[in-house]
């Protein structure tokens, strides 16, 4: 054997050693990301809920994250005429459609079934009420999203990062049109 043949070979073995782990990952590779943003709103649990249950469809009234809102679909759950939301956004027109709507313990569940990154698989969101006092309400907001393909699991930390921010961004926003009774300045910004 010549050494441009030996130079062939290992250079063939070093591709596939790192070729062939890349392409399973690619495959089988999915990482989950949760975020969670909890925060004390100042008014009492029925006045929340009316803004984050009720009134799930005008999302863009208080969050700088959608240029527009609009509820849609039929009606299924009890306390709620629509059963999704569409929106707009910077990246375009996203459909939120309720998975859960429970008015008697201040919950909905939603998933992302239009306007998904290209790197996620699903993508669901969470938000839940507790009444602490008459006039203070626990609130809590999850998002899962759950990544796809190499450059998902790769880019999963960043992701990650960029939702935490967001999360943050939506619970003071929400505290502030609840408590305030009008849309925080970075929604007017971004209109």
């Amino acid at each position: 054997m010549n050494s441009i043949t030996k130079i062939k070979k290992i250079i063939i073995t070093i591709a596939l050693i790192v070729t062939i782990p890349l392409i399973i990952l690619s495959i089988i590779g999915q990482k989950k990301i949760h975020i969670k943003s909890e925060l004390t709103i100042n008014k009492n649990t029925d006045d929340v809920w009316e803004v984050m249950g009720k009134q799930f469809g005008d999302v863009h009234l208080w969050s700088s994250n959608f240029k527009n809102s609009k509820p849609a679909g039929d009606k299924i759950f009890e306390g709620i005429d629509y059963s999704q939301r569409i929106t707009l956004t910077d990246r375009g027109e996203t459909i939120q459609v309720l998975d859960n709507f429970d008015s008697a313990n201040y919950k909905l569940t939603y998933h992302i079934s239009k306007g998904l990154p290209e790197i996620a698989k699903t993508a669901v969101g969470i938000s839940s009420l507790k009444p602490i006092q008459n006039n203070q309400t626990m609130v809590v907001l999850e998002f899962n999203m759950e990544s796809k393909n190499i450059i998902g699991y790769l880019l999963s930390p960043i992701i990650k990062l960029k939702l935490r921010k967001s999360a943050g961004e939506i619970a003071e926003e929400l505290k502030h049109y609840i408590e305030n009774g009008s849309a925080h300045s970075r929604n007017e910004e971004n209109k």
